[in-house]
């Protein structure tokens, strides 16, 4: 079935049920016929043995004529033959098979309950009764006229006229039946699937207009209460990542567009007074700016793959010692910031090393983008944890609102680090380093300046 023509869930759900019922409605017709096939036939064995009972006893009483056969009354569809023994002479039979020849012949079989076995005759004299007789049984009678043999027979057709109204019954009333349930389970799967069609109007609604809208959750915890709940749920992660996106996109263009306008800027100035211009400036001015663009468009990339969960990473042993003494070496040698790293103690953890060297090199930036004269590094174990400490002796922070510069495009000071070549991304992107190192980052309280604390997993896993 192609996928434009496949039926739906209610249709598909009743189509099954409806088979299922009628699977369980065919094996129970089979065995309720076959059930009341068996009872009519104990009945009427029953029935006969309790007539030729019956029939022995008033023949241990009664004498036989020698010359005409005695009519016996009917009991119910119960008819009797008695006969002789070699089967040639009718001695009494019921009345509605009265001047019938020997119907059948009884001869001796050890297996057999009575202890004779029933064998019809087939002839043109018997046909027109033995169409009419069934479930014959046999037994020895003991007359006047000597040993004998009483045949017992189901006269008509009440067995197979039972059997036949009982199928026409269920012929007719589980089709009827089937349909009644086909329409119920059809009416019931509407009634249980409607609300999960409304939640789908609902949220293809507010897809189309408004994230902040939610699916009503209906009271108590059913199934289709927990799925709003989890629509809803959904909804919320949907507008945050909208709003994200769209904050991150209109901050990236923002911040794209400060270095573009100032080089177009300088290019534009140069090329109208070529003669007069300053070309060490206009030089650095599209350096710097050309540099800043770099490290603003390379961590655009980063976050972008970051967020798609295509950062690759390996876990090897990484000492974050040995980082910090490269980044302190290259700081004095781009500043005239010096470097205290007298409390840094070997530390080393299991990680990504490019990552780990990014997640350093970005604290140690923006600790030297905001000191005045010096930079102070730490490193040392705390329990399962490596600690990583940058420090500067700047104007300092307020801790309590710090968590904020950990978000993209948040600066402490936008306009000296604009001027600095500061992107707002760099503590972002430590942030989600730590964090696939199962640690965290953090501004503790120093009594002047600031200071970054990073704690990362010595064995590398996630919290």
């Amino acid at each position: 079935m192609s996928r434009g023509r496949q039926l739906s869930i209610r249709a598909r759900l009743t189509l099954f049920f409806v088979i299922s019922i009628a699977v369980v409605l065919a094996f129970t017709g089979v065995a309720l016929v076959n059930l009341v096939h068996r009872s009519l036939v104990t009945s009427a064995t029953n029935q006969i043995e309790d007539v030729i009972a019956q029939t022995q006893a008033r023949f241990a009483t009664t004498t036989l004529s020698r010359n005409a056969g005695v009519i016996l009354p009917m009991h119910g569809d119960v008819v009797i033959q008695v006969t002789n023994t070699l089967g040639t002479k009718v001695w009494a039979a019921s009345s509605a098979i009265a001047g019938a020849p020997v119907l059948a012949h009884g001869s001796i079989d050890a297996t057999a309950k009575s202890g004779f076995a029933l064998t019809i005759v087939r002839s043109s004299s018997t046909a027109g009764t033995t169409r009419l007789i069934s479930d014959g049984q046999v037994q020895s009678i003991s007359t006047s006229r000597g040993l004998g043999l009483v045949f017992g027979y189901i006269y008509g057709t009440p067995i197979a006229h039972s059997e036949g109204v009982l199928l026409v019954s269920v012929v007719v009333s589980f089709p009827l039946l089937l349909l009644l349930s086909g329409g119920l389970i059809w009416l019931g799967i509407g009634l249980a699937l409607a609300p999960v069609e409304s939640i789908r109007r609902r949220v293809d609604a507010i897809a189309a207009r408004d994230l902040s809208e939610r699916v009503p959750v209906t009271g108590g915890d059913d199934e289709i209460a927990r799925m709003a709940r989890t629509v809803n749920a959904m909804l919320d992660r949907l507008e945050a990542a909208s709003r994200f996106q769209q904050e991150f996109v209109s901050n990236a263009s923002h911040e794209l567009r400060s270095p573009l306008t100032t080089l177009l800027a300088t290019v534009e100035r140069a090329q109208s007074d070529q003669k007069n211009v300053n070309w060490t400036e206009v030089t650095e001015t599209i350096t710097r700016e050309g540099r800043r663009l770099d490290g603003l468009i390379e961590d655009l990339f980063w976050l972008a793959r970051h967020d798609e969960n295509q950062v690759e990473t390996v876990s090897v042993d990484v000492d974050l010692d040995d980082l910090l003494f490269e980044e302190a070496q290259r700081v004095r040698a781009m500043s005239e910031l010096s470097v205290d790293t007298s409390t840094v103690q070997p530390t080393r953890v299991t990680g990504d090393p490019p990552m780990l060297k990014r997640m350093i090199r970005n604290v140690v930036d923006n600790a030297a983008r905001y000191a005045t004269h010096e930079l102070r590094f730490d490193s040392h174990y705390d329990g399962a944890f490596a600690v990583v400490t940058v420090a500067d002796d700047g104007e300092g922070i307020d801790v309590a609102q710090s968590t904020r510069f950990f978000q993209r495009f948040v600066r402490a000071d936008s306009a000296r680090s604009r001027r600095s070549g500061g992107t707002g991304l760099g503590l972002s992107i430590v942030t989600d380093i730590v964090t696939r190192h199962g640690g965290a980052a953090r501004f503790v309280e120093v009594p002047s300046g600031s200071m970054i604390e990073l704690r990362v997993r010595r064995d590398g896993q996630r919290s």
